[in-house]
């Protein structure tokens, strides 16, 4: 696949649905909002349940936010876990600066908030780029993390490219680029549904619904500058040195149908490290939280409670 479609297909699949910044009430029904500082900077988060601490990590992308674990949250409280669903900088409720946004930015802020916010040591559920984020803090800082949770995780073949003055030329280039095709392209109804139907199972998960709420966050005020960073691969993320010295218990989820981070990506993780439970989750591609949130949910917590080896 052309890595800019790839590129443009993450980056909208993570922009799963949140509310505007406008609204005040809490994304994830049933929790608490909250605020913590980080640097210059405020990370928002949700909470709510008693038990252990479960921490949800939502994809990297224009206007994602934790509502992507909308199906999902409430299943762990129920089960007796204590849930913080948080958005990352540049994202949701949290402070959306216009700078460049890098790894080290926001592994620093996750990492920060797992040391002031949950009682540590935290389960970690988080897909994608961001799941290859918790594998980084998992492997630096082990007393952190306690579980992992890891959905179609990139770090190998995608998403890897190294952090160097290229990574801070691509960054400039792709601004000028973007900034003059963001509104024609980007905002284009008919482009999200395109790409979108690589993330989705089918028409049925995508609703109207859905594709306003997409399009509604890609409008957010600085949304385009997390896009300029993921685009040049700022925000990429390898693994490769990491991955094989992680310790902590390792879920790993995949969509026997996604096509743009296929199944398959998942043998470089086995290889590596043998110990790993892999799980394919049928008939769906990129977002088995939100296309098959039963079975996600009766894994996950089955996992986190101590079910599944």
């Amino acid at each position: 696949m052309n890595p800019l479609r790839l590129a443009f297909l993450l980056l909208l699949t993570a922009c799963t649905p949140a509310l505007t910044q406008q609204q005040t009430a809490p994304i994830i029904p049933g929790a608490t909002a909250q605020k913590v500082a980080y640097g210059d900077y405020t990370t928002y988060y949700e909470t709510f349940g008693e038990g252990e601490s479960v921490v949800l990590v939502h994809g990297i992308g224009g206007g994602s936010s934790m509502f992507q674990y909308r199906k999902n949250a409430a299943a762990l409280v129920d089960a007796g876990f204590k849930v913080f669903a948080l958005d990352l900088l540049g994202f949701g409720r949290s402070s959306r600066p216009a700078v460049r946004y890098t790894q080290d930015l926001l592994v620093g802020q996750l990492t920060e908030f797992l040391e002031r916010v949950p009682e540590a040591p935290a389960a970690v559920v988080a897909n994608g780029l961001s799941a290859a984020y918790a594998v980084r803090i998992a492997a630096e800082r082990p007393e952190l993390i306690s579980k992992l949770v890891l959905i179609s995780p990139t770090g190998y073949e995608r998403l890897s490219r190294p952090q160097n003055e290229e990574r801070v030329a691509a960054f400039r280039r792709f601004r000028g680029f973007l900034g003059g095709v963001f509104n024609t392209f980007l905002l284009d109804p008919g482009t999200q549904r395109f790409f979108l139907l690589d993330a989705y199972a089918g028409p049925r998960s995508l609703t109207e619904e859905v594709l306003a709420s997409y399009d509604d966050n890609l409008r957010v005020e600085n949304a385009r500058w997390v896009i300029f960073s993921f685009v040049s691969g700022n925000l990429d993320q390898s693994v490769t040195r990491l991955w094989p010295v992680v310790t902590q218990p390792v879920l790993m989820l995949w969509g026997d149908e996604a096509t743009t981070t296929p199944i398959g990506d998942a043998q470089d993780f086995i290889e590596a490290r043998p110990r790993t439970t892999l799980l394919p989750i049928r008939g769906v591609k990129l977002l088995p939280n939100e296309d098959r949130p039963r079975v996600f949910n009766q894994v996950v917590t089955s996992f986190l409670g101590g079910g599944l080896d």
